[in-house]
């Protein structure tokens, strides 16, 4: 029973992430007055049609995508308001605002989540566990953290993620203490150890708290998305550079697994999820990598640039290539993920 209730928990949590990113591309092209020729939710076979009076809306069997089928967006249009016939900074209005929107809903739940706080953690060090090893080093307490090895330190999850990427090797930390920054070397702190990732640092001292306000809580939740793009940036250049490991990456399996475990603990942890889940998504999508939106975008670049559009024969190739890419990642991911079920 609960395997049923993760999956279609999931299914919800996916669709509404999905009609958020298609309807960024659908409300900002209408805006544009680009002709739509469909607006679809899932893909296969359509299991829903209403037929507008330019745009046919559907719902199709597979919520596992989604789309917004422009007039002129694979060629040459037929209609004066087909994509390709619009200036080049309305088109990359149109095809940013799928990802931006889901980095905004994820930025919203952040938002819902924090304002559930009496007090918003700050990067100010307010005192040490009774075994603690970093004070040992040289950090004390009300120093401001500004930086774990080069990894800029602007909200408190910058910090455990700047000592996640650090493993179990000793680190440089950059303070603010008395009005100037003072580089503490070679710091370490206690290393735990996990099945999946290995060793790692965790955290030995605890942070000053600030008083929830509306200004604060926007302002940290902020930060925090902000912290966590950053994040998911570096981990895709790790990936990238081979350094990265694959167990770190969960495919659909994973993820709903992770949706299940979120709803037994509670809706702050589905919100969270659901909030880390679509910001994933919006950053993914604006990867200069063919066949995501900001392969189009590097695509509409070179357009820019060159006066004209690429060859479509050669675009095609391209965005061809990069979805068997992405598709052969996720079934390895998948596979991956399944197997650690067992």
């Amino acid at each position: 029973m609960q395997t049923v209730l993760n999956i279609v928990v999931t299914l919800l949590v996916f669709g509404v992430l999905i009609l958020a990113h298609e309807a960024g591309h659908f409300f900002v092209a209408k805006a544009c007055k680009v002709k739509i020729n469909e607006f679809a939710i899932g893909m296969g076979p359509a299991i829903y049609k209403k037929q507008g009076k330019e745009t046919l809306y559907s719902i199709r069997i597979l919520p596992i995508g989604g789309f917004v089928q422009m007039d002129g967006e694979d060629g040459e249009g037929t209609d004066e308001n087909s994509f390709n016939k619009k200036p080049y900074w309305k088109r990359f209005l149109i095809l940013v605002t799928g990802a931006v929107m889901n980095i905004l809903l994820g930025f919203i739940l952040i938002c819902i989540i924090n304002s559930q706080r009496a007090l918003l953690p700050t990067t100010i060090v307010a005192g040490f566990d009774e075994n603690s090893v970093s004070n040992s080093y040289g950090l004390q307490e009300n120093d401001e953290i500004l930086k774990i090895n080069n990894y800029g330190v602007k909200s408190y999850l910058d910090i455990s993620y700047g000592l996640a990427t650090a493993g179990a090797e000793p680190v440089d930390i950059t303070v603010l203490r008395d009005g100037k920054q003072v580089v503490l070397s070679n710091v370490e702190f206690p290393v735990i150890t996990d099945e999946n990732i290995g060793e790692s640092y965790t955290l030995d001292f605890i942070v000053f708290g600030e008083r929830r306000s509306f200004i604060s809580t926007v302002k940290y939740s902020f930060d925090w998305t902000v912290s966590i793009s950053k994040s998911i940036y570096s981990f895709f250049g790790t990936l990238f550079t081979g350094k990265a490991d694959l167990n770190q990456v969960s495919g659909p399996v994973g993820t709903t697994t992770a949706i299940g475990q979120s709803v037994q603990l509670g809706l702050d942890y589905l919100l969270l999820a659901v909030a880390l889940i679509s910001i994933n998504l919006g950053i993914l999508n604006l990867l200069p990598f063919p066949a995501l939106d900001g392969g189009r975008i590097l695509f509409l670049a070179i357009e820019a640039i060159r006066r004209k559009p690429m060859s479509q024969k050669i675009e095609y190739s391209i965005n061809a290539a990069g979805l068997i890419l992405l598709l052969t990642l996720m079934l390895v991911i998948t596979v991956k993920d399944v197997i650690h079920l067992f």
